[in-house]
């Protein structure tokens, strides 16, 4: 007897460790999952006191294709694997809004890498040409030296901020007034915007319900700076974008 206890003895050392790492993992993982779990669940519920808050409806799923839906806009048309979630949907100031979380890969396999972007589509009540707006960067710098330059505006620090383009300069110097421009001043890191038709799109790499509320809030901003003459030459009737 006293051998084979000392035969399972020994057995049972040789095992110890590996056991021991694999209760460790198994308690990191589990620990990890809820974790994950409850900082979604957290999310959710801010979005839901943010939804009751504008008298918006809130989705914790896509269940309008989102992607395909505004597929005609430039952030939906990269990558792949797109994929929205924790969707805001409704209308303020009587036109209708979206905000939503927003996500794409692009690569395959080891060379995969997923994006992720806190997005708002509104409504506007012009039908506008297709205006990108963009953090300027080196390369735009360079481009300008040799000719190939975005749109420029008297603020000079708006110009050195960003990177305008669109086929209609007039229009794009009736959307950024001086007003509007010391407002987007104002506001930090400005989002990207693309204008297109009905549509305004903003987007920011940082994520977050306070930042679907600052996105709203500049969008919505920026559809109410539309100059008259503008609603006058260009305005419609007809309600697109964002309908549930």
């Amino acid at each position: 007897m006293r051998l084979v206890a000392q035969f399972i003895g020994e057995g049972l050392g040789d095992q110890v460790v590996p056991i021991l790492l694999a209760i460790v993992v198994g308690t990191v993982l589990i620990v990890a999952i809820v974790i994950a779990w409850l900082m979604a669940k957290q999310r959710r519920e801010a979005y839901e006191r943010l939804a009751r808050e504008l008298g918006l409806r809130f989705s914790p799923k896509d269940t309008w294709n989102i992607p395909a839906r505004y597929g005609h806009l430039a952030l939906f048309k990269l990558g792949h694997s797109r994929k929205a979630s924790n969707v805001l949907v409704g209308a303020i100031g009587g036109r209708e809004v979206m905000a939503f979380d927003y996500e794409y890969t692009t690569g395959r396999g080891d060379d995969a890498q997923t994006y992720r972007s806190q997005v708002a589509i509104l409504e506007m009540p012009i039908l506008a040409p297709l205006l990108a707006v963009r953090t300027e960067n080196l390369l735009d710098r360079v481009a300008a030296w040799v000719g190939h330059d975005d749109i420029n505006f008297e603020s000079e620090a708006f110009s050195n901020l960003t990177h305008v383009t669109c086929a209609d300069r007039k229009f794009a110097y009736d959307i950024f007034h001086g007003r509007l421009i010391e407002f987007l001043l104002g506001c930090g890191k400005l989002p990207w915007m693309e204008f297109n038709g009905p549509l305004l799109e903003l987007h920011d790499s940082r994520g977050g319900v306070e930042q679907a509320r600052r996105l709203l809030g500049i969008g919505q901003e920026i559809v109410r700076s539309i100059p008259d003459y503008v609603l006058h030459e260009r305005g419609i009737n007809v309600a697109a974008g964002g309908n549930s």
